[in-house]
């Protein structure tokens, strides 16, 4: 009798740690597909928001340049861009959380814990 319990241990104990060593390595897994997704948004973002930012500036260097035509003088047609930027800076910072802060850490969070539909492939 003690030679079956002794069996039914030893065997219990080697399919337990193959369940654990699976289940980190799972894990592991997870947390990697969960770093990757992450990490390729975070590139997106950065992208998309550098681009937009090319695009705001040439679009104020276009209006600072028209500014300096109505005006007669380049100097007052870039302070009139520049004073632009300094609007564009004081609402960004006074809107940053629901402009910038929130929608960004929903995505991430969506991103991070969102199943991909394309798991039944594998």
């Amino acid at each position: 009798m003690s030679d079956n319990l002794n069996d039914f241990y030893k065997e219990n104990k080697r399919l337990v740690s193959e369940y654990i060593e699976t289940r980190l390595e799972l894990l592991k897994l997870t947390s990697v597909r969960s770093l990757a997704r992450t990490l390729s948004m975070l590139i997106l973002v950065t992208l998309f928001t550098f681009m937009t930012l090319f695009f705001l500036l040439f679009l104020v260097i276009a209006f600072s340049w028209w500014m300096s035509d109505m005006l007669g003088s380049a100097a007052l047609g870039f302070l009139c861009g520049g004073g632009l930027f300094l609007l564009i800076l004081f609402l960004g910072i006074i809107f940053r959380k629901p402009l910038f802060l929130n929608p960004l850490i929903r995505l991430f969070i969506q991103t991070s814990t969102s199943e991909e539909e394309d798991e039944n492939y594998y």
